[in-house]
């Protein structure tokens, strides 16, 4: 590729490469009174409500017509008729959800604020806290330790310090004992326990001043990571490696798809919207008739990539263009998903919202 930056392979743990960002996130997350309720709610149960589907949502899974959505409070919703009602499952903790993911029925994961990795075996009846930022922390001082490195033990003690602030912001379920998750200044972390133990993969993403990552997505052995300020980073060999893609645009991308054997699209900040036919080695800027930030897609059944935006917008791909799909304007959105009819599930600041097929074919 000759446009992309070769990352680099550390041999010192993770904590070296975070000292940057470490020492930026303790200056802005110092606040005592953010850190002590972070970690309040990271340890209280979410509150149960009957206003569950009228609230904010940040991501929804399914299998057949069985849903799981997240969202604010620590809040999980059901559903089994295909959207059209939902119930609360009870959550360990009351920080905001905003990644899950279903493996089976049985067997989902979901993400949050606090470093919150949270699992269920039994489709969401019960679920049990896998990861938080406290454990995370934890452990990054225990590997350092063993490492006997002073400077690698002092930067995981700044990270204990900080507090358990920071959010876990996309995952991707590979097994079911098996997810990587991204968030916050460039962490991404690897199970292939369920949870029980984790590797990090930050000395294989080259982000040394920590950008945010807020999209992971894989096709077959393809990873793509896309984050803050225009960051990408694309691995051809199922994750183990990954190389810096540059891109014409430095805002946050927020969503991205891997399409075909070289496509990848990218869209986030201002509606700004990338396409590359040759894994990122060249790109087309993609018109927009609504500047407003991407948040969501998905490919459809029939090949299409929808769009979900902050204006309430459904966008459809279509050749080097975004085309509004809904006439009638939605509350901002959040998150967006195919249905097993064909349809789309929304989510919204408002809650769930059902959009038949034929609004946007």
């Amino acid at each position: 590729m000759s446009n992309q930056k070769k990352a680099t392979t550390h041999p010192a743990s993770l904590l070296r490469k975070l000292a940057v960002f470490t020492l930026m996130a303790f200056l802005l997350c110092r606040v005592e009174g953010v850190i002590a309720a972070v970690a309040d709610a990271i340890d209280r149960p979410a509150i149960e409500s009957n206003l569950g589907a009228q609230s904010v949502l940040m991501s929804v899974t399914s299998v057949g017509d069985h849903f799981i959505t997240v969202g604010e409070r620590g809040l999980i919703l059901r559903s089994d008729d295909d959207g059209k009602s939902w119930r609360q499952l009870p959550s360990p903790v009351s920080v905001t959800l905003t990644g899950v993911s279903f493996f089976d029925d049985e067997n989902v994961y979901a993400i949050g604020h606090g470093g919150i990795v949270l699992r269920t075996t039994n489709g969401g009846n019960d679920w049990k806290v896998q990861l938080n930022g406290h454990q995370l922390a934890e452990k990054l001082l225990q590997q350092a330790e063993e490492s006997k490195d002073e400077e690698l033990i002092r930067q995981a003690k700044l990270l204990i310090a900080d507090g358990p602030d920071k959010p876990f912001l996309d995952l991707l379920v590979l097994g079911r004992d098996h997810l990587v998750v991204v968030g916050a200044y460039g962490f991404a972390f690897e199970s292939i326990d369920g949870g029980q133990s984790w590797a990090s993969w930050m000395d294989r993403i080259d982000n040394p001043f920590g950008l945010h990552l807020y999209s992971i997505r894989k096709q077959g052995e393809r990873i793509l990571v896309a984050g803050e300020q225009g960051f990408v980073a694309l691995s051809m060999d199922d994750g183990q490696s990954f190389e810096t893609i540059e891109t014409p645009y430095e805002g946050s991308f927020f969503t991205a798809q891997l399409l075909g054997h070289d496509e990848i699209v990218l869209a986030g900040l201002r509606g700004n919207t990338l396409l590359s036919d040759d894994n990122g080695q060249h790109w087309k800027d993609i018109k927009n008739p609504v500047s407003s930030s991407i948040m969501a897609s998905f490919v459809h059944s029939d090949g299409q990539v929808i769009m979900a935006n902050q204006a309430g917008t459904l966008l459809g791909l279509r050749e080097n263009r975004l085309v509004p799909l809904t006439r009638k304007r939605l509350p901002p959105l959040t998150n967006i998903l195919e249905k097993a009819n064909g349809s789309v599930l929304a989510l919204s600041i408002n809650g769930p919202v059902s959009i038949d097929v034929g609004d946007f074919k």
